[in-house]
């Protein structure tokens, strides 16, 4: 029975290939310049900006999370772009502006790894700086409001340390300030 068993999965293997065969080497994390053909394709280049990748207009998380970004785009003061492959483009009605990554072409460059065993394209989301540095990335694919807050709480903080050196954020920081809320 081992035998079948591990037979069916070697064949199985061999005719489906391997998401790490395929998935780039690294993926994008806080420092690391963000494609920056990505940003002036959407019209963010030179700009702070969020960037949310998520599956599809109309999954019930995908829209919660696009009217969420929406309903605080002002807050933002800055672009906010959502960003999904055609496949998943089914005409939202949101403020934000909301483009087509064809092919999934920079999710794959910057290594966005699909969840639930490759069936879901993977939620991730980033704040850039004007330079197109990243300066927070997280991703939660259940958890489609902490995206809008972490995003929000990453562009305020860059705001307001705008001129220092510092850069990036600790995510771990910015989750404690979101549980004492």
């Amino acid at each position: 029975m081992t035998i079948l068993l591990i037979t069916t999965l070697l064949f199985a293997a061999a005719l489906v290939p391997s998401q790490a065969l395929i998935a780039p080497l690294f993926a994008l994390k806080v420092g690391d310049p963000f494609p920056s053909s990505a940003l002036s394709k959407w019209g963010v280049k030179g700009k702070t900006s969020v960037l949310y990748f998520f599956g599809a207009d109309d999954a019930p998380s995908c829209k919660k999370e696009n009217s969420l970004f929406s309903a605080r785009l002002s807050e933002f003061g800055v672009p906010v772009v959502g960003v999904r492959n055609a496949k998943g483009a089914k005409g939202a009605d949101v403020a934000q502006k909301l483009v087509i990554d064809e092919d999934d072409e920079v999710r794959e460059e910057i290594g966005i790894k699909k969840d639930l065993f490759g069936l879901l394209g993977g939620r991730e989301t980033y704040v850039v700086d004007s330079k197109g540095t990243v300066q927070m990335v997280f991703n939660d694919q259940f958890k489609p409001e902490k995206h809008v807050e972490l995003a929000l709480d990453a562009v305020s903080e860059l705001k307001a340390s705008s001129g220092s050196s510092k850069g990036g954020f600790d995510i771990g920081e910015l989750l404690g300030g979101l549980l004492k809320k």
